[in-house]
C-alpha cells in the first residue's frame, strides 16, 4: 500500500472495522509513514465519533402518543350521534294535541302534509 494514498472507501472500511483483515496492516503502515494518509485517517474517525454521538443522542421530535381508549371513545360517541339522529329521523311519530293538567286541550292539532303547507306559503307571498 506505500504506492499509494488511502482513499476515502478503505478510510471509511479501516474506521468502521470493515476493512479486509489482509490489507489491514499494510493500510496501518503505510498510514504510520504518511502525514496526508494519517490527517484523513484522523478526520473520518472524528466523523464517525460525531456520527455516533449524534445518534446516542435523544430525539427532539416529539413521539404521538397513541391513546386507544380515546379513540374508541370518540368513535363509540360517533356512533350513538348516528345512531340519535337515526331514531329522531325515523323514530318520530306525528305530534298529539297537548293537554293541560285539567284534560282540555291546549292546541287543536290539524294534520296537513308538505306539499299544502308549502301551497299555502306560497299563495300568502303572492297575496291569493
Amino acid at each position: 500500500m506505500s504506492g499509494h494514498h488511502a482513499t476515502a472507501a478503505e478510510l471509511e472500511a479501516y474506521v468502521l472495522g470493515a476493512l479486509d483483515e489482509g490489507r489491514v496492516d499494510g493500510f496501518e503502515a503505510h498510514c504510520a509513514e504518511c502525514d496526508e494518509c494519517a490527517r484523513a485517517l484522523a478526520g473520518e474517525a472524528r466523523l464517525e465519533v460525531a456520527f455516533e454521538t449524534v445518534a446516542r443522542r435523544p430525539s427532539r421530535v416529539p413521539v404521538p402518543v397513541t391513546r386507544p381508549l380515546r379513540a374508541a371513545a370518540y368513535g363509540a360517541a360517533g356512533l350513538v350521534a348516528m345512531a340519535a339522529a337515526v331514531l329522531l329521523w325515523f323514530g318520530h311519530s306525528p305530534a298529539t294535541a297537548a293537554t293541560t293538567g285539567d284534560g282540555t286541550a291546549a292546541a287543536a292539532h290539524h294534520t296537513m302534509d308538505d306539499g299544502a303547507i308549502l301551497d299555502a306559503r306560497n299563495d300568502a307571498l303572492d297575496g291569493g
